[in-house]
């Protein structure tokens, strides 16, 4: 009951919060290339978001992310008509099977326009799920063009035991927060640690001060207000996931801040160096 009261409390009070908006949610320049509207960049990136996340790249780690790889990157989130990052999707699916496939076509058909466009594929959350499992789905003349993967709070671990990968693995970044404090989506969670439900849910009550900006602040209190009601539709997996796979619903702040704490950021410039993205912006 406590930490729902905060949240009511929050809710009302980020709506009203005015900050400095940083980037937007929605990138399109990929699918705008597709459809002929904009011309080839020399490289491009695609990002699936996280549960709950908004518009097509979310507000968290996307916009940060893409606003460090600068002018001359396509970027796109996945469509979102196709993946509604929904905690059902994520707990179900072990992240979307639409989304995957939208990443997947949506990489093959920019390549297909592009075919000197190397694309990096990059996701956060349930969004590195999906990320990984739309990788797969690329065939193998457009996996060609494939520079890299980045994750971010990456779960794969907890839903799958195949960690091979159709590109060379020194193009692979997963980012995880560790220590102390961490992100027990990726991190190894330690044999002493003995979870309450209050881990699942508590951290919503410190989520509003980890965010950052007033997309950040709207984001947290859409995520709050979306919970329940997710929670509801994806309550007997979610159950099954409690009782059997915990680590898949545990949450720490520090989940969120890849967009914030420099990560992204360092990802970005990590990008920018893979051997097909750096020779085709070298071309330029």
């Amino acid at each position: 009951m406590r930490t729902f009261i905060a949240l009511s409390s929050f809710v009302t009070l980020a709506l009203s919060v005015v900050l400095p908006r940083a980037t937007g949610n929605i990138y399109n320049d990929m699918q705008d290339t597709i459809d002929g509207n904009k011309d080839c960049l020399p490289a491009a990136a695609i990002f699936a978001r996280g549960t709950f996340d908004r518009g097509n790249a979310g507000d968290w780690v996307g916009p940060n992310f893409f606003e460090a790889l600068g002018d001359n990157v396509a970027k796109q989130g996945v469509n979102s008509d196709a993946y509604p990052a929904d905690l059902k999707g994520y707990l179900e699916e072990g992240g979307s099977n639409a989304g995957s496939q939208a990443l997947a076509d949506t990489v093959q058909a920019y390549v297909a326009k592009c075919p000197n466009s190397p694309v990096i594929i990059v996701g956060w959350s349930q969004g590195a799920l999906v990320a990984h499992k739309g990788l797969s789905l690329i065939d193998e003349a457009t996996v060609k063009n494939v520079a890299g993967l980045i994750t971010f709070g990456d779960p794969w671990h907890l839903f799958s035991d195949d960690t091979s990968l159709p590109i060379d693995e020194t193009t692979f970044q997963a980012n995880c927060i560790t220590g102390t404090v961490f992100d027990p989506l990726c991190a190894n969670i330690p044999d002493d640690f003995d979870p309450s439900w209050d881990d699942v849910i508590g951290y919503l009550d410190d989520l509003p001060d980890f965010a950052q900006g007033a997309a950040e602040v709207e984001a947290a209190a859409a995520l709050v207000k979306a919970f329940p009601h997710q929670l509801k539709d994806a309550w007997s997996s979610f159950k099954d996931a409690f009782k059997n796979n915990l680590a898949r619903v545990l949450l720490t702040p520090q989940h969120f801040v890849y967009g914030n704490n420099g990560m992204a950021a360092d990802a970005a410039a990590w990008a920018l160096q893979l051997p097909k993205v750096s020779e085709a912006l070298a071309r330029r």
